[in-house]
């Protein structure tokens, strides 16, 4: 269980409800629970020791988040969905647009 709590963000999980984050989750610990969050997202909330939650706020709050992992340049962008909403995806490079299930979109680019 040690090997896959370490290396579980380098595959793209993350343990969805840690012991230490049941005050933000309002989940109480759940060693089991390993939710894919996928690359970058994975590696930015190991990184900064966050929780689903607060990595979805933290996105909010900086609107973009650059970082390079195994060598490949990720942006990530956060955009409050509305009628009049433009969301900027890239011509030549590869992106995902996921939803927040909440009141978002999330485009990621990787280069």
């Amino acid at each position: 269980m040690k090997h896959l709590k370490e290396s579980a963000w380098k595959y793209g999980f993350v343990l969805r409800y840690p012991k230490d984050k049941t005050d933000v989750t309002g989940i109480q610990y759940e060693p089991w629970h390993i939710h894919y969050a996928g690359l970058p997202h994975s590696a930015i909330m190991k990184e900064k020791n966050l929780v689903l939650e607060e990595y979805l706020n933290y996105l909010k709050e900086e609107k973009d988040i650059f970082t390079c992992i195994n060598g490949i340049k990720y942006t990530v962008s956060y955009y409050p969905v509305s009628h009049s909403v433009t969301i900027k995806v890239p011509v030549n490079l590869y992106y995902e647009i996921s939803g927040n299930n909440m009141d978002g979109v999330i485009v990621t680019v990787s280069e």
